[in-house]
């Protein structure tokens, strides 16, 4: 999940929660405030009809009484009911138009003294607020006004319909707020990650467009250092790289020379025998002519061959196809396979191309391929496979010598060892070097049946 998600679930969260127990909040307050005037509005109403009345009461008058409480009812629209009880206890007056409950005087007793009894009764018509009062402390008559809260209860649906609508109106903007301010806050921390990304993938030197003045202001200034400390210490690698790879080409070269001085020599012999049978003959025939130039390509595109090799290029990355690499190498290392009796066995499977420089990784190859010959000095059998696996490019070149002495396995890669006389002891380092710049690996196994060497690169998405 993104973080601008969790940030924005958070934010409604917390509305939600926040609205939730103001609303409940305010709901409670207000009930509470409209019950309590309720009650005071009943009990002011109650003692200003018991001075009205009090004379009557003692007197029994029972039709005044009624007149009264009739007047009361017509007034006030709230009031359910009425009753009065004389000095005996007994019902004096009521308004039920059935008659009153045999329970009626157990629903709220009132004490002894001149405090009113505030109940509420849930009846089949609703909910009722009975107040009781009595006429005089110490004395038995008393009156009862039974308050609806219908109106109360409208009020409170008005009321809690407000505070959904309020709670809906707040989390609808906390919802957009929100919203926006999780984009706002998580928008430079995502262009922050992706710019990692591209470090990740080597595009180092390029910079991210963050300026704020805050925490991620900061970051986002040392990931530009970083990324141009990155950038100066790729380039010094690689120049360090190229004047490696080139002394290694000097030494490969040297190491080819023989097979390019026999290459050189057949087509050579073949024009001197020529030219000596011209003493002889003067005239030259047409096949002669053919044989001279032939023999004269053959130099030429063998001198090329190592030209193209020795060119030092600068280093850039393009689409790179190791089988045609190796193909290009086989013909550099024809004649040391043929004069040692070397057999070639070639397992290649189709490949992806790779990203890289052509020049490193032909220089790579070329010296594992010419470690696994001078490994044979006489016969044996060079074995060149290509494959995917785990998307990555594998390149194994196999030769069939007596195998790396256990104590110098941990060695080979290091820059400057051999065991050669004549050697440079860079070689292997070069290829190790070669195979970490394009984030790829250099691994062998070795025992007393030979040497596998397996170069792997990345292919790319």
């Amino acid at each position: 999940m993104r973080l601008w998600v969790k940030l924005f679930l958070l934010n409604i969260l917390l509305v939600l929660c926040m609205g939730t127990l103001v609303g409940l909040a305010i709901r409670d307050v207000i009930i509470g405030s409209l019950r309590d005037e309720l009650s005071r509005q009943g009990v002011s109403i109650a003692r200003n009809f018991a001075d009205r009345i009090t004379v009557s009461v003692l007197l029994e008058d029972r039709y005044d009484i009624e007149e009264a409480g009739r007047e009361l009812m017509d007034t006030e629209k709230d009031i359910e009911y009425i009753f009065v009880t004389d000095q005996s206890g007994e019902i004096l007056f009521h308004t039920f138009p059935n008659g009153y409950p045999t329970d009626l005087l157990t629903w709220n007793p009132v004490g002894s003294d001149k405090s009113p009894a505030i109940q509420l009764l849930a009846t089949e018509h609703g909910l009722i607020r009975d107040i009781g009062i009595r006429f005089f402390p110490e004395m038995a008559p008393q009156l009862h006004l039974g308050l609806s809260e219908t109106r109360l209860t409208r009020t409170l649906v008005r009321l809690r319909t407000m505070v959904i609508a309020i709670m809906v109106a707040v989390t609808t903007v906390g919802f957009v707020l929100s919203f926006v301010l999780s984009k706002h806050v998580t928008k430079h921390l995502a262009a922050l990650a992706e710019f990692t990304h591209s470090l990740s993938r080597g595009a180092f030197g390029q910079q991210v467009e963050v300026h704020t003045r805050d925490e991620v202001g900061d970051l986002a200034a040392t990931f530009n250092t970083l990324s141009q400390g990155l950038k100066a210490s790729r380039e010094k690698m690689e120049e360090t790289y190229r004047q490696m790879l080139q002394a290694e080409k000097q030494t490969a070269l040297g190491r080819l020379s023989a097979g390019l001085a026999h290459e050189i020599r057949n087509p050579l012999t073949s024009i001197k025998a020529l030219f000596q049978a011209l003493r002889n003959e003067p005239e030259l025939r047409q096949e002669d002519i053919e044989m001279v130039l032939a023999a004269v390509n053959q130099m030429d595109d063998l001198v090329a061959k190592f030209l193209g090799f020795a060119r030092s290029d600068s280093f850039h990355s393009n689409d790179i196809y190791a089988n045609a690499i190796l193909k290009q190498i086989l013909q550099l290392v024809h004649f040391q396979l043929k004069n040692q009796q070397i057999e070639l066995v070639l397992e290649l499977e189709k490949l992806p191309p790779v990203k890289g420089d052509d020049d490193m990784i032909r220089q790579a190859l070329l010296n594992l391929v010419m470690n696994a010959i001078e490994a044979m000095p006489f016969r044996g059998r060079l074995t060149l496979a290509s494959r995917v696996a785990d998307r990555q490019v594998e390149i194994s070149v196999k030769d069939t010598g007596v195998g790396i002495p256990e104590t110098i396995k941990d060695k080979i890669f290091d820059p400057f060892f051999t065991t050669k006389p004549e050697g440079t002891g860079l070689g292997l380092g070069i290829v190790y070097n070669i195979a970490q710049l394009h984030n790829g690996t250099v691994a062998f196994v070795s025992d007393n049946d030979g040497t596998t060497f397996t170069l792997r690169l990345p292919v790319q998405a």
